[in-house]
């Protein structure tokens, strides 16, 4: 359980919360006591969701109850986290009822659909964001500001890497037609990471592949290798039947290397050149080999350093929703439908190399 601090504001955001499950339930409690919302209705499903909503004493509709839902008085926005082929109809609807919508991810299975709801939003001038949660994490900031700060060079190599051992969840993550699968319950995650470091690069090539080890219809893991047009190569893994942990992150630069071994960034290091010419380097055995060049390098040549500090609560994301909800400023949204389009791009991009077997060169 992560304990947030409860902000204190002027008004809080009117929000309803459509699907009530494992995320939507994740929402309740971090939206009722961060201090932002004001959660005042629930619709789903199931009618085990009941127990949840008369506890908190909220209002619990069923589906076939929606309209009454969006008539809940005072009403300003709704959190959309069904399985993912629902993400779309509620957005939507949501739209012509002239509320904002904060989206779980993936926001929807197809670029076509994200047009549809982004052109739901613009037309009634309603605001759409989605919860890409990710962009917060201590370990991407941790990465973002190695690679940002210089302090291992220019960066020319990446790899974020997430393993597990526990297989694909259950319900509609084994469900290809509900969008399940790791490239789109991890990856979109990983790779919204990387094309918001990467945002003003276009990728010029990606290759794919997918691993399906547990025989289910969807993809249990994958490797997507992304080659942008500055020359930055950067692999994504995702890996459900990994019994060894890898590091969370490699950052190669030509000044150095850093390691981010976990999500909170208490393993890890940053290991930097201090004299480029090692005029003391002595070749070791590998093996049944001799080697001067994977030879570990003698001392004062390198300098090791902590992971840099990172501090945040991971409550912007909500903060930013409700600025913009409240002051009716839906462009301001820190989370953008060209964002968004150039992730689902990529994962149609990831599904197509995968499928057939090749890299496909691209410019976006």
């Amino acid at each position: 359980m992560c304990f947030i601090k409860k902000e204190i504001v002027k008004e809080k955001v009117k929000i309803g919360i459509i699907g009530c499950g494992g995320m939507g339930g994740y929402h309740l409690g971090r939206m009722s006591s961060c201090g932002l919302f004001d959660v005042i209705g629930i619709l789903d499903i199931d009618p085990a969701v009941k127990k949840k909503a008369d506890f908190r004493h909220i209002p619990f509709f069923k589906p076939e109850e929606l309209e009454k839902f969006f008539a809940l008085p005072g009403l300003q926005a709704v959190l959309i986290a069904t399985p993912n082929d629902f993400h779309k109809p509620y957005a939507v609807a949501a739209a012509e009822h002239g509320l904002a919508v904060l989206s779980e991810k993936p926001v929807t299975l197809s670029c076509a659909d994200l047009q549809e709801m982004l052109d739901a939003a613009e037309k009634n001038g309603t605001l759409f964001s989605v919860h890409q949660n990710r962009r917060w994490d201590p370990d991407y900031l941790c990465m973002k500001k190695i690679a940002e700060s210089g302090m291992i060079g220019h960066v020319y190599k990446i790899e974020s890497k997430v393993v597990g051992s526990n297989g694909i969840p259950g319900a509609w993550r084994k469900v290809k037609s509900q969008g399940g699968g790791m490239i789109f319950d991890w990856g979109v995650h990983l790779m919204d990471q990387i094309l918001l470091f990467k945002q003003d690069t276009p990728i010029t090539s990606v290759r794919c592949t997918t691993s399906y080890v547990y025989q289910e219809e969807v993809d249990d893991g994958f490797e997507l290798e992304i080659t942008f047009a500055d020359g930055v190569a950067v692999t994504i893994t995702i890996d459900t039947n990994s019994f060894v942990k890898v590091p969370r992150w490699m950052i190669y630069g030509m000044d150095g290397t850093a390691v981010i071994d976990t999500f909170n960034c208490k393993k890890g290091k940053v290991i930097a050149v201090k004299t480029r010419h090692d005029a003391k380097l002595k070749g070791v055995q590998a093996g049944n080999g001799f080697t001067k060049t994977m030879a570990d390098r003698s001392k004062g040549t390198v300098k090791v350093s902590r992971l840099p500090k990172i501090v945040d609560d991971g409550l912007d994301l909500y903060r930013n929703f409700c600025k913009c909800v409240l002051e009716k400023t839906p462009e301001k949204s820190i989370i953008t439908g060209k964002q968004l389009m150039r992730v689902m791009k990529l994962i149609e991009l990831s599904f197509e190399s995968a499928e057939k077997n090749e890299v496909i060169k691209t410019d976006f």
